[in-house]
């Protein structure tokens, strides 16, 4: 009795388990999952991080930075010419603030200063000998990023590609939604094929009891039982092999939406044909549209910025191989702290090094032009090979989007068209074979034909209806292969 009460309650917690673990699920919920976590997701963010980061990384190298440095130095060595001394210890510091501007120039203001000792009986007695610079440069290029055109562009390109991965990410993220609307939707039409193929094993199980009875009331025969039984055998292997496509799709499903692994999925309540209107309706929708609807799609602004970042590369491009030419300039006021004390003695302080560039004029500058030019053909070879390489991508992507965006709305007209024809057709075919069944039945009945007649329209009854579910799981697939591109046609079968 114990045994049984502890049976009972286990198969209780593995019945709960499961009830626990099934999950129903419909359009909608495959949607609001969608925006939980997802491998591919990630990949759409990351992606648009890097090009976050990307612009950022140019854009901080026009950020103000402080720059610092010290030191102390001591030692024993002696001097080479006795006269010369040797200064021990040197403490030096340095402190400064840089600036690069966008327009082809930077700044750095820089205050140093030099402290040193030293005492020797032919050169005499150094303390702290203190020297203080504060000094201002500037730097101007002169030809290459003359005015800062080369660094605006590529300013100006960085955040160009950092809007067009937003409005990737936008586009991905709703191709990743109608990637699982398709899977749905495959779904659904294997759950219809399931629905006709159980119909017709029910109807085959059916036929094969009679059989047997019709033989051992000596009015049949062994082959009439043996055909049926193939083709309840048959009609078994369809329904194994159609479960093993939905087992194919729900870890498809589980793939792309690692959160619902953990449950075993069913499909809720549907209407087919509810979700044909809409499909019906959509079509009629973009119909209405002759020319290219580029209101209903992002890839227009992104060929816009693709065509905006193309001139600017240009320009970088032309210029990568230019001489490079600086002109800089430096004013600096120079004190110094370094007192006589007597013929052998000098003292001094930070503060006397500061005083004597306050109330005197220690002024002073320098002025020079820096350059680089480049020796050989190696940089033009570079600059030809990017500039024809840049030129190709950037080419590639715009033509790939305009052609996918002309082609697809070219095409569903007439692909629309032919689809519905067939489902219309489909259906007279269907409903053609089924009063054609009622009949072959009846003579089946009457011992007017053989059973291969029956079966063999019978078939053809179960590949007509296959046919039809095939037909319209392709209208569906075909809008949906639309609404990949053109993401925001405003119809209800656009669901978001």
């Amino acid at each position: 009795m114990k045994n049984t009460h502890v049976l009972s309650l286990v198969v209780c917690l593995l019945l709960s388990h499961q009830v626990i673990a099934a999950q129903q699920f419909n359009e909608r919920d495959l949607l609001n999952w969608s925006k939980g976590q997802s491998p591919q997701l990630d990949e759409v963010r990351a992606t648009l991080l890097a090009a976050q980061t990307s612009r950022n990384i140019v854009e901080e190298q026009f950020a103000p930075e402080a720059f610092g440095k010290a030191s102390y130095a001591e030692t024993q060595e002696r001097p080479i010419i006795q006269f010369i001394p040797i200064f021990s210890p040197v403490k030096t510091a340095q402190l400064g603030v840089r600036k690069k501007f966008s327009k082809g120039f930077d700044t750095q203001l820089m205050a140093t200063t030099d402290q040193r000792s030293a005492s020797s009986a032919r050169s005499g007695t150094y303390d702290n000998v203190t020297t203080t610079v504060l000094s201002f440069t500037m730097q101007m290029d002169l030809w290459k990023d003359l005015f800062g055109r080369v660094t605006d562009a590529q300013r100006q390109n960085a955040q160009l590609e950092s809007q067009k991965a937003v409005l990737e990410k936008e586009i991905r993220s709703k191709v990743f939604d109608i990637a699982l609307r398709r899977i749905y939707w495959n779904l659904v039409a294997l759950e219809e094929q399931l629905k006709i193929t159980e119909r017709l094993k029910v109807t085959s199980g059916q036929q094969l009891q009679d059989s047997k009875k019709r033989l051992q009331n000596s009015i049949g025969d062994a082959g009439e039982v043996a055909r049926y039984e193939a083709q309840v055998a048959s009609r078994s292997s369809q329904l194994i092999f159609l479960n093993y496509q939905r087992e194919i799709l729900l870890k498809q499903l589980k793939t792309l939406l690692p959160d619902i692994g953990k449950y075993d999925l069913e499909l809720s309540k549907y209407d087919i044909d509810k979700a044909i209107g809409e499909v019906v309706h959509c079509t009629q929708v973009i119909m209405r549209e002759n020319a290219v609807p580029y209101q209903f799609t992002k890839y227009d602004e992104v060929v816009s910025l693709l065509r905006e970042v193309k001139s600017r590369q240009r320009l970088i491009n032309d210029r990568y191989s230019d001489i490079d030419i600086k002109l800089f300039g430096t004013v600096r006021s120079t004190g110094v702290g370094s007192d006589q004390i007597s013929t052998t003695e000098y003292r001094g302080s930070f503060g006397d090094a500061y005083k004597d560039m306050k109330n005197n004029n220690r002024a002073g500058y320098e002025a020079g032009i820096n350059f680089v030019l480049p020796l050989g053909d190696a940089k033009e070879n570079t600059q030809k090979t990017k500039s024809l390489y840049d030129e190709m991508k950037l080419n590639a992507a715009m033509n790939q989007s305009d052609s996918q965006l002309v082609s697809t709305h070219t095409q569903l007209a007439k692909s629309m068209q032919l689809i519905q024809d067939v489902i219309a057709t489909q259906r007279i075919g269907t409903a053609a074979l089924e009063k054609r069944l009622k009949v072959i039945q009846t003579k089946y009945s009457q011992a007017r034909i053989s059973v291969n007649d029956l079966i063999l329209d019978q078939d053809a009854l179960l590949n007509s209806e296959f046919s039809t579910v095939d037909a319209q799981l392709q209208a569906v697939n075909v809008v949906l292969d639309y609404l990949t591109v053109f993401t925001e046609t405003p119809c209800e079968f656009n669901r978001n």
